[in-house]
């Protein structure tokens, strides 16, 4: 008998080993985020059962996946810009040669248009499968039997080898032009990923954020777009980087 409280947890356990991102696995610039943001049990569940009737997909389209789930606000006329997707999308407007030129109606047709869609030039990831309110709030031991959802170190000692593994594979099938791996914290692990690919090694720039490419991809390692003193031009400046590398 299903429990309202708890989350069906075969599909969740279906949704942690499947569910990788947004946007287009071909597309030019990726980036790579250590998990999305989620409110309550019921937001969470609301997702999870939403990707189950769309047929469980590996990459979703961000804007018709957030529709669907009631979420259209950032994807039609007069949206608000969702301030982790402002800053890179910058990035990618920058790395066309414009960064002088941006403002926000550019970068807000990009949110509502372009980022994370299938079939157009960004790819969003995920290091971690699953939403959560925050680092220190973890809902899933209240809502799940599942024994590595009992705390977040259990969690993230079951999935981040695997996922480590996929993402990186999956960068050096596709061999996108650029790939950001966005939030400091976790540089252990955007150079393990960037390790199973090259032996190149990161070194930090002028601007502040770390480097280093090969013949097909350069690697960027940021500051998150919403910590304290990440402003457009930061990122701006990783999108000339970008430019300056051609591929």
């Amino acid at each position: 008998m299903n429990n309202p409280d708890f989350f069906n947890d075969e599909l969740l356990e279906k949704f942690i080993e499947t569910f990788y991102g947004y946007g287009n696995l071909q597309g030019k610039y990726w980036f790579i985020g250590m998990e999305e943001s989620g409110q309550d049990f019921k937001d969470i569940n609301n997702r999870i059962n939403i990707w189950d009737d769309r047929k469980q997909k590996e990459i979703e389209d961000v804007a018709e996946y957030h529709i669907a789930l009631g979420y259209e606000e950032s994807f039609k006329p007069g949206a608000k810009l969702q301030p982790t997707w402002n800053k890179l999308i910058r990035i990618v407007l920058s790395s066309k040669g414009n960064e002088n030129n941006i403002n926000t109606e550019d970068v807000l047709t990009y949110q509502i248009n372009e980022l994370g869609r299938i079939g157009k030039e960004t790819c969003l990831l995920e290091l971690l499968p699953l939403p959560s309110p925050s680092l220190k709030h973890w809902i899933y031991k209240d809502h799940s039997r599942l024994s590595y959802l009992s705390d977040r170190v259990h969690y993230e000692k079951h999935c981040l080898e695997t996922r480590i593994n996929k993402i990186s594979e999956k960068i050096k099938e596709h061999q996108p032009k650029a790939v950001v791996f966005y939030g400091t914290g976790y540089e252990y692990f955007w150079r393990k990923i960037t390790q199973q690919i090259t032996d190149v090694e990161f070194l930090p720039t002028s601007e502040g954020f770390l480097t280093c490419r090969n013949s097909q991809t350069v690697f960027v390692i940021s500051q998150h777009p919403v910590a304290f003193r990440a402003t457009n031009e930061y990122f701006h400046n990783i999108g000339k980087l970008i430019a300056a590398n051609p591929t």
